[in-house]
């Protein structure tokens, strides 16, 4: 067996025989990478401890599914029966998919994404069906076994239960990364008890399909702790106001910095330009591989020195946490009409300073506690269950907001803080402090 120490599930195996697969994909180039992107991009700036990857966070999302599926074998009725065939035939696609699951999120997900527009989940089908060390593991293993893992990671996938134990509103990759944001955060809010919820999984059919929830008695405290969970890191972690300024600035960085290489007066990162030219295809894929949080901090600490004073100025910012500031607005018509004023006459363009945010623009979208908020454009990000059940011990259905009061009134709560930011200095000669 090969063992790895973890802070939240303390060891996660892999047997070296029956999961051999895993490992070999653990070793690639691809796969190793995800050790330089840091799961909660910029947030360390306000949690000194989320230094944690998307590589570590990807094997507790594939050690929870091994869990997930051996807690799911161990029930007996008729439709476990049915469920468990098709869930053993499928088990090594499911370990796969968890594994690879994050595969393709690069530096700074939302910033980047935002400066290729090509999104993230992309990147991850095309690493596992491109000319990658992954791609061959996976066609060496069984042929065509790289188009299913793709399948499964974009909800596509004929097995509907494997599918939604990797994506739903009660899934392995979820519950891994609340827990795990939790604690190298410090924000116990977020925390819940992973193993009263295991110990309460059930099945059922719900409309003809099968879904993966909880025992409606002894698994509604922890549904309604999960989902509280759930809310409370949106609001104090993916939603904290310095790290949303953080994104921001990194935003207008990556702005500035495009902006000039058109002009011809700065050079981006060859990978990153490559991309921007081509878009995504075979070749760039392996461009985008080199592109990981420390390669991108290189570039920013050349920028600090750049002779141009927009990049360098907000370059610098980042690198010395002087992110812009909040500001209360009580008369928005006054406040953009003083702020225009004093940029104009200052000669500050008003589009790198004046920046506006909409936090549930987060890449941590959850339909269900914002299902009120969903837009066309989250439609693909659809979750493959939108519900977590509560089933009883005859295999009757309950949705959980239909039973809990607390998470009714979440479910139907906006989680929507538009916020607008300026440098401390300016916020001082503006508004008086």
């Amino acid at each position: 067996m090969k063992a790895f120490r973890d802070p939240v599930h303390n060891i996660i195996l892999f047997d070296k025989d029956s999961e051999k697969i895993l490992l070999d994909l653990i070793d690639t180039r691809e796969f190793q990478r995800l050790r330089h992107i840091k799961q909660l991009g910029l947030s360390s700036f306000t949690y000194p401890g989320a230094e944690h990857s998307r590589f570590v966070h990807s094997l507790g999302v594939t050690h929870l599914m091994k869990r997930f599926i051996e807690k799911i074998s161990s029930l007996k009725g008729n439709i476990e029966k049915r469920f468990l065939e098709e869930l053993n035939d499928n088990k090594i696609l499911a370990l796969t998919s968890a594994l690879l699951h994050d595969i393709g999120h690069g530096p700074f997900s939302h910033a980047l994404e935002k400066t290729t527009k090509i999104e993230h989940e992309k990147w991850t089908v095309g690493i596992i069906l491109g000319d990658t060390e992954i791609n061959r593991i996976l066609e060496d293993y069984q042929k065509g076994f790289a188009r299913e893992v793709a399948d499964v990671i974009q909800r596509t996938h004929k097995s509907k239960p494997v599918v939604k134990l990797l994506s739903s509103q009660l899934d392995t990759d979820r519950i891994d990364y609340l827990l795990r944001d939790s604690k190298m955060t410090g924000a116990g809010y977020g925390s819940f008890d992973l193993e009263w919820m295991i110990n309460t999984l059930r099945i059922g059919e719900v409309n003809g399909d099968i879904e993966v929830g909880l025992d409606l008695h002894k698994g509604f405290s922890i549904a309604e702790d999960f989902v509280m969970a759930r809310y409370y890191m949106y609001v104090n972690v993916y939603f904290h106001k310095a790290t949303r300024s953080a994104e921001l600035l990194i935003d207008k960085v990556f702005e500035r910095a495009s902006q000039l290489q058109k002009e011809g007066k700065i050079e981006l990162p060859e990978d990153l330009n490559e991309i921007l030219i081509n878009g995504i295809n075979k070749e760039t894929v392996n461009n985008y591989i080199n592109l990981t949080d420390n390669t991108m901090w290189h570039y920013f600490y050349l920028w600090a020195k750049s002779e141009d004073v927009i990049l360098s100025d907000l370059s610098n910012r980042l690198l010395a946490r002087r992110f812009f500031k909040s500001v209360n607005i009580i008369d928005i018509f006054k406040f953009f009409s003083t702020v225009q004023n004093y940029y104009n006459a200052n000669d500050i363009p008003i589009n790198f300073y004046l920046l506006r945010d909409e936090a549930t623009s987060s890449s941590y979208k959850d339909a269900y506690i914002m299902q009120s908020l969903r837009t066309e454009s989250q439609e693909s990000e659809r979750e493959a269950s939108e519900q977590i059940f509560l089933f009883d011990n005859k295999g009757h259905a309950e949705e959980l907001s239909n039973k809990s009061d607390i998470i009714r009134q979440i479910r139907n709560k906006k989680i929507s803080i538009e916020r607008f930011f300026i440098p401390e200095e300016h916020k001082n000669m503006v508004l008086g402090g």
